[in-house]
Parts: C-alpha cells; structure tokens; sequence
C-alpha cells in the first residue's frame, strides 16, 4: 500500500551574498535536533504559496513581499511521503528570528555549516549550490589535454565550481583516468566534476555524478546512481523526462543558434522563459550564449549558462575586471555577513 503524501510548503531565503537560511527543529518536534528550510504542512483549503508566506511569519517572524514558485518533489519516510514545493523568497520584510525558540543559521548550501540535515531538503541543497557558470570541458577545444588541464587549473584558481568533462572518443578507461587527473586539480579546491559517460566510471574515477545527453536521456529508465546528475534536454518533453527520473538541473539548448545543433531550430530567450516557467528544477542555458549574456539568461530563468567557451576567461586572467574573470568566480566563495530584507535576484 503506497503511503500517504503530505504536502509542504518550504521557503528559500537568502542573504545578498548567496547563503540560505535554515531552522533546527526543536525537542518535541518529529527529527528534534535536525536542520531544515523554514516551511511547514499545507492546511486544507490552502494554497501552496499561502503557506509559505504563514509558515514564514509564525516560525521566523519575517513578511514575505515576493515569492517565485521553484523546485517540487517527494520524498519518501518511513509512514508517509511528503511533497515538497519550494519557493524562494525574492523579498520579504522583517528581521529573521526563531519565534518557536528554534536556533537559526545561514548557511553556504554547498557547504552546510550545521548538521545534521534533513534528507528531505538534501536535493534542494545541492540545487542552491550550484554556480552560475558549468564549464564544457572538451581537450579537442585545447588543443590536447595538457592544455586543457592546465586551462581547469586557471579557471579552479579563479573561482569555476563545476564542470563537465565530455569526451566521447575516448575508451572508459582512458575517460576514467583523464577524469581522475581532472579531479585531483578541482576537488581539493571544492570544485565538482562530472562526467559524460555511465555511473560507474564516475566511481571509479571518484567524482561526484554524471551528465547526460538528451539521447542518453531518452534511453535511462530511473535516475543514475550518483549524488550530482545533470542532463542536456531540447524541448519540453525532455525537460518533463528529466524532471520525471529525478535530475538535479538541466541544460537547456540550443538558445541561440549552435554549431553543436545545426539542424535544431534555437529556443530564444522567450522560449528559455516558456520552459522555466513550466520547470520545477534549475536550468542552465547554453548554444550560442557567453558570459555576457549571463544577465539575459537569468532574466529569462535560468540559475546561469553552460558553455565550452569558459577558458577564455581563464586565459584572460591578468584582466581582473572583464565580466568573464568575474563568472569564474562563485558567489558562494565570497559570503559574508548576511544582511536582511531583500534577496539577491
């Protein structure tokens, strides 16, 4: 007998520097002790973002101005499943303060400082760590993969947080080890790599997840097995798939004309806004965009772009003020005191 589905309203609160506020639950309370993003049950009658905007006032004492509906999924405990629909606060009124005796905390998603967590809020997490820039990483676009790594150096000491590492002419084994070489110049630096190829040769080269194409998508039956995955889709019906088996984001392509995808008709800015209108997880935006169409891309819904064309900014490194440096470098790298009222946009 399948269990019984609770719904919940879960708000996103962030500061202008990217951190995110999280509510420990408190004794008495199912999971005292654990951490979680301030919501709570949706009464009957009510609407999804009603209860955020109560939940925020009786738990945290602040007065949601604007919100914008975002990720939604269920997970499973042991009595009952609960469905999660997340919203993030785009500005609110008040300061934030445990009106339930509860302790408080802003946080780096990408790197919680309090513990333990919630699994239920884990996804979302990840999702709310995520750079606004996911670098291609192709050696045939270096010229070689000496080039290639010693490009990812730059960029990791410039600020790149993620990166796919996509080579399709290579045998498993020889991705598995270039990926190892990958990863041992970002992850001491806290960048996650993914790889284009099966689940098992991320493991075995110690990464963190996959990326998949949108032909490997049509093909997947369940969600690969791996903390991190992030697929290619073209249209709504992938985007629906993607959403369906449980992805982390998405790329979404192509928005502009792309070399790539010469026989696919671009989705334009307007159709990037029509599909993350319709998403309920983030998206990237990539085909024919660069870092200074970063501004569009995130008008248009996307959490930032993915591009091949990242080493330029690496390459560029003596001019600290060109927008690509500035890319490069996670937010997330630069927190600092949070401060109240508005959040980032």
């Amino acid at each position: 007998m399948r269990a019984p589905v609770v719904d919940v309203a879960v708000s996103i609160v962030r500061s202008p520097e990217g951190l995110v506020l999280m509510a420990e639950r408190t004794a008495g309370q199912i999971s005292a002790g654990f951490w979680e993003l301030p919501g709570g049950k949706i009464e009957s009658g009510e609407s999804p973002e009603h209860a955020a905007v109560r939940e925020l006032e009786e738990e945290i004492g602040i007065r949601a101005l604007e919100l914008k509906p975002w990720m939604r999924y269920e997970h499973p405990f042991r009595l009952r499943r609960i469905r999660l629909h997340f919203f993030r606060v785009e500005r609110w009124e008040g300061s934030p303060h445990g009106r339930e005796g509860q302790r408080l905390a802003w946080i780096d998603p990408a790197m919680p400082s309090v513990a333990p967590i919630l699994p239920s809020v884990d996804r979302v997490l990840g999702a709310l760590g995520l750079p606004t820039l996911y670098a291609v990483c192709r050696s045939v676009d270096h010229g070689g993969t000496a080039a290639m790594l010693a490009h990812i150096e730059i960029a990791v000491r410039q600020g790149l947080r993620l990166l796919q590492l996509r080579e399709p002419q290579m045998s498993p084994d020889q991705r598995v080890n270039l990926a190892r070489r990958v990863n041992a110049i970002a992850a001491p630096a806290g960048a996650r790599v993914l790889l284009v190829g099966s689940a098992l040769e991320a493991r075995r080269a110690g990464l963190e997840g996959v990326h998949s194409t949108a032909e490997e998508l049509r093909r997947l039956r369940g969600r690969p097995p791996v903390k991190l995955w992030l697929c290619s889709c073209h249209d709504e019906t992938g985007l629906q798939r993607a959403t369906e088996l449980g992805a982390d984001a998405v790329v979404l392509s192509p928005v502009q004309g792309s070399a790539a995808h010469p026989d696919r008709a671009a989705l334009g800015w307007d159709g990037l806004q029509r599909l993350s209108q319709r998403a309920s997880l983030p998206l990237y935006a990539q085909g024919g965009v660069d870092a200074a169409q970063l501004v569009l891309a995130q008008r248009a819904g996307a959490i930032g772009i993915a591009t091949a064309r990242w080493s330029d900014a690496a390459r560029s490194s003596d001019h600290a003020g060109s927008s690509d440096t500035a890319l490069l470098s996670d937010p997330a790298t630069r927190a600092s005191a949070p401060r109240r009222g508005r959040a980032p946009r």
